[in-house]
């Protein structure tokens, strides 16, 4: 599915639309689940559980959080854009998807640094199956907070990722980010794209 797209619409315009946006969906988070929000780090960082149930706890914050974002966001079921960009995933949470996947993993011993402009309109998610996630409720935290607040899906098209104003406008939950980088303890993750990590997506099986 398309988004129309307001050509009308000036950068200038989509950033002030966007920030109102914005505004509006933060207010209509519940303030606990704000408070909860705020203190995942530091609960993440007590709790003596494996990755796995830590990870989730993190995903089902964010999943929580963003409930709140549908009617703001420009995202539409079978939009698809953001399954073509850099999806950067630590071995933790490829080991995630992997037990709710079914798939293994490639076993990576490094990690491998990507560059944005690597990617386009022909470099799918191998996850991408006709135009949606086929691993939606295993999906990396990145995806799960990779939300357009614009007026529609200007900046997610591919000729237009490199132009000067490029920015899609999307909350920053910060807290999120930093529990997530909690979750290796002292080890270090490797961190590769998801492409890295399952090339063919399901066919891996």
């Amino acid at each position: 599915m398309s988004i129309p797209i307001h050509s009308e619409v000036t950068p200038e315009q989509r950033r002030a639309l966007a920030t109102e946006k914005l505004d509006q969906f933060f207010a209509t988070v519940p303030p606990e689940l704000k408070a909860r929000v705020v203190a995942l780090p530091k609960r993440i960082g007590q709790m003596n559980a494996k990755v796995a149930i830590k990870l989730h706890e993190v995903l089902k914050t964010a999943d929580e959080i963003f409930d709140y974002a549908g009617k703001y966001a420009a995202c539409t079921r079978g939009c698809g854009h953001c399954c073509h960009v850099h999806v950067p995933i630590a071995d933790f949470e490829a080991q995630f998807i992997a037990t709710r996947v079914g798939i293994k993993p490639v076993s990576l011993q490094r990690s491998i640094p990507h560059n944005r402009l690597e990617y386009s309109g022909a470099t799918p998610c191998p996850f991408l199956k006709n135009g949606e996630c086929s691993i939606y409720d295993a999906r990396p935290l990145t995806c799960r907070m990779h939300l357009n607040f614009d007026v529609d899906a200007y900046w997610c098209l591919h000729e237009n990722w490199n132009k000067p104003d490029a920015e899609i406008p999307r909350p920053d939950i910060t807290p999120l980010m930093e529990a997530y980088h909690l979750l290796a303890g002292k080890a270090k993750p490797v961190v590769a794209d998801i492409r890295d990590f399952f090339p063919h997506g399901t066919q891996d099986r």
